[in-house]
């Protein structure tokens, strides 16, 4: 067993990356040492300097004085402006530029002096990183994320992003490698694009700097899909934007000016409660909940209805149309003339008109439309300013109470297709609705949409694929595989739901139908690919992960490196490293999985799979055995539940001398039937070390009994069981005359 307590040591060291998540603080630092100074940057190359204002100064010496800055790692001046360079880890330099010095200031300062305060500020650089980063995870903790909120300019737009991965776990050994595991994935997810913090709890927060304000609505949906095929058991996420005051106003909505930090944060912790309420895979924004009133499809139309009833009571069958105008216009009532055969008009408000047409003939209907708007555009001289929603009564299953919506629907179905579109109610318009509904994480809504449209058209493969991807995020995974297979059975190649099956034959433990499942959406071809993309880019790894752990390993590496060179830059290939180097191992080319096992270690420092194969390989190929040992136990300390780690370090303990405790590690791998034949050859060895001759005998028959014939167990095995049947004749040989001549 481990016995070392589960946590990061204190940063000892400072990296590129803290310069950029610490640039506040750390300028606070400098800016108090150097009492006179106006503005502090931190410079990694020289190019940053002409992104810089002008200071007044030539460009040329400014970078002449950078480059002699980081070759001698010594403090330079010129003008109004100081270097400080502070060595990081990789021995590299990041450079402050410290302008709005006095010139006689900089002309005259010792170059002891500024030595001696570089090296303070370092430290107090590391003491402020100390205190900002999250010992469990090694990211950077809630007060780091208070003092971001403190310290942000005035009117900047902050974005926040709380994530809950829960864990299902029995134990506080579990919950942290949980942890680690879902900082690892998450890390993954974003790189260093955006800082990742772990506020406690498994709860995440991704605290975005002038973010595009309408950068939610595609960045939470594919996060949460991204931890689903992740295998995570239960994920949440809440959002809230804000844009920063010093004096906010309690009063005002979080998109406006005079939002607090701390109101940003609680308003995203209040969307993450919304979200956990809503299922195991679900998110929220705070501006749906403040805004609910006023959402698109809210459901409650009293007032229009109230005002519409009296004229449809008579009717068995009519049409609604809904005319919008795209801003408020006071004659837009008093504009329309109704078309002849009759029919009535409602207002109610300045932008929306009701027309009751006693017609179900829709091409009339929509004829009697474009007429309306030729008339109304030639007289406002601004065509397309207006747009309609038609819905007929009866249709499908809809009540009469629910047309005035289904106009809405269409409508919003219409904004799809551009401005100034006449659009017909259908189950296209579901698939819109419902997929509004999705993108809200309000996924028990988004299924009734789903499937009412399911109703209109029962084939339609797009709304098959919508409603099964619905039914896997609330862990209904019958339910999605049968929407799946249907749609397959309507359009044999339909990528999409090749991918998606596969997927959810994955996460029901069925490797081999989620091969064959995504072998085929990889012949499939897609007259929409724009809308695949994502899957398209992600489709090769999790072939290549199920490959891997089936031993398939040549295709492994058919597959994902292709894969990797072309996803290279992206911040998730590093994904690919643990199964490219395992794969390597497992086809012999052990130089080649050892670089590839680094990288995914670099990647991923919780990787506990790719430090225990390495260090397997190290002891393998002598790359140094006290090494392979240190890396056999950090993975068990990562994780202490796979037996196959304990197998790995008992191996190298074995090979270090540590006899005993690596027969204590061997013990849980007898039980496990996958390792008890290999397990038992290292009880043959250890024994053999031991010299207990006997006893490594009847481990080493075992293995002769049940290893395969030709493999290099079976024939060290029968290697040392000849050895010690050899010993035990000669010694036999030995003891039998002396002991007869006794006699």
């Amino acid at each position: 067993m481990i016995h070392h307590f589960p946590l990061f040591s204190a940063a000892h060291s400072l990296s590129r990356h803290d310069f950029r998540n610490f640039y506040l603080p750390f300028s606070k630092v400098i800016q108090e040492k150097m009492l006179h100074s106006g503005d502090v940057r931190f410079l990694e190359d020289g190019e940053q300097l002409a992104d810089l204002p002008d200071l007044g100064l030539d460009l040329a010496i400014l970078r002449d004085l950078f480059t002699t800055t980081v070759q001698t790692h010594a403090p330079a001046g010129h003008g109004q402006c100081l270097f400080l360079p502070f060595l990081i880890d990789t021995q590299q330099s990041v450079v402050a530029l410290i302008t709005g010095l006095a010139p006689l200031f900089v002309k005259k300062v010792g170059h002891d002096w500024l030595t001696e305060t570089r090296d303070t500020l370092q430290q107090e650089f590391l003491t402020l990183k100390q205190a900002g980063v999250d010992l469990q995870t090694g990211l950077l903790n809630g007060v780091h994320l208070n003092t971001l909120f403190d310290t942000c300019p005035e009117g900047e737009h902050i974005g926040l992003a709380l994530v809950e991965i829960y864990p299902k776990v029995r134990t506080a050994m579990e919950d942290m490698q949980h942890v680690r595991r879902s900082a690892a994935t998450l890390k993954s997810f974003t790189g260093d694009h955006i800082p990742l913090y772990h506020i406690g709890q498994s709860v995440f927060a991704y605290p975005c700097r002038n973010c595009d304000k309408n950068s939610a609505a595609g960045f939470i949906p594919l996060l949460v899909s991204y931890l689903k095929r992740e295998q995570f058991k239960r994920v949440h996420v809440g959002y809230s934007q804000g844009t920063i005051s010093r004096n906010p106003n309690q009063d005002k909505a979080p998109d406006q000016p005079g939002t607090s930090g701390r109101q940003i944060l609680d308003q995203a912790w209040l969307a993450l409660q919304t979200a956990c309420k809503r299922g195991p895979f679900n998110f929220c924004t705070y501006h749906s909940l403040q805004h609910a009133q006023r959402h698109p499809l809210y459901a409650s139309h009293r007032n229009i209805l109230a005002r519409i009833k009296p004229h449809w009571q008579q009717l068995d069958h009519f049409s609604l149309v809904q005319i919008h105008g795209a801003g408020p216009l006071d004659n837009l009532y008093d504009e329309i003339i109704l078309p002849p055969g009759g029919g009535t008009k409602i207002k109610v408000s300045d932008t929306d008109v009701y027309l009751l047409l006693p017609t179900t003939d829709l091409r009339k209907v929509i004829t009697d439309v474009e007429a309306i708007f030729q008339s109304f555009t030639s007289h406002q001289r601004n065509r397309g300013f207006l747009s309609a929603g038609i819905a007929g009564f009866p249709f499908g299953p809809f009540r009469k109470t629910e047309i005035p919506a289904n106009c809405r629907k269409a409508l919003l179905h219409g904004e799809l297709l551009g401005p100034g579109k006449i659009t017909v109610f259908d189950a296209l318009s579901l698939n819109v609705s419902g997929d509004i509904f999705y993108g809200e994480g309000d996924i028990p809504r988004a299924i009734k949409e789903y499937k009412k449209g399911l109703t209109l058209a029962p084939d339609d493969v797009n709304l098959l694929n919508s409603l099964g991807v619905s039914y896997a995020m609330l862990n209904r995974h019958h339910g999605a595989i049968d929407c799946f297979l249907k749609a397959l059975t309507i359009k044999r190649d339909d990528f999409i739901s090749c991918y998606n099956l596969g997927l959810e034959r994955k996460l029901q433990g069925n490797i081999a139908a989620a091969i064959q499942s995504f072998e085929h959406a990889l012949q499939c071809r897609d007259e929409n690919e724009q809308d695949t993309e994502n899957a398209r880019e992600e489709l090769p790894l999790q072939l290549g992960k199920l490959y891997c752990q089936t031993a398939r390993y040549q295709e492994t590496l058919d597959i994902l490196l292709p894969w990797y060179a072309s996803e290279s830059s992206n911040p998730g290939s590093g994904r690919a490293f643990r199964y490219l180097g395992e794969s390597f191992h497992g086809v012999g080319r052990d130089q080649e999985a050892m670089i590839w096992l680094q990288r995914a270690i670099r990647f991923d420092e919780f990787d506990a799979d790719s430090l225990s194969l390495l260090g397997e390989i190290y002891l393998a190929n002598n790359e140094g055995d006290e090494i392979a040992l240190k890396l056999c136990e950090k993975s068990v300390e990562l994780n202490q539940m796979s037996p196959l780690l304990y197998l790995r370090l008992a191996k190298a303990q074995i090979q270090c001398g540590q006899l005993e405790t690596a027969r204590e590690n061997l013990k849980p791998c007898l039980r496990n039937k996958k390792l008890q034949e290999e397990a038992g050859f290292q009880m043959g060895l250890l024994s053999w070390k031991q010299r207990q001759r006997k006893r490594a005998g009847c481990w080493f028959s075992k293995t002769l009994d049940h290893a395969p014939v030709g493999t290099a167990r079976h024939t060290l095995a029968g290697h040392y069981l000849s050895a010690i049947e050899t010993r035990e004749i000669y010694s036999t040989s030995k003891k039998g005359p002396s002991h007869h001549a006794g006699h």
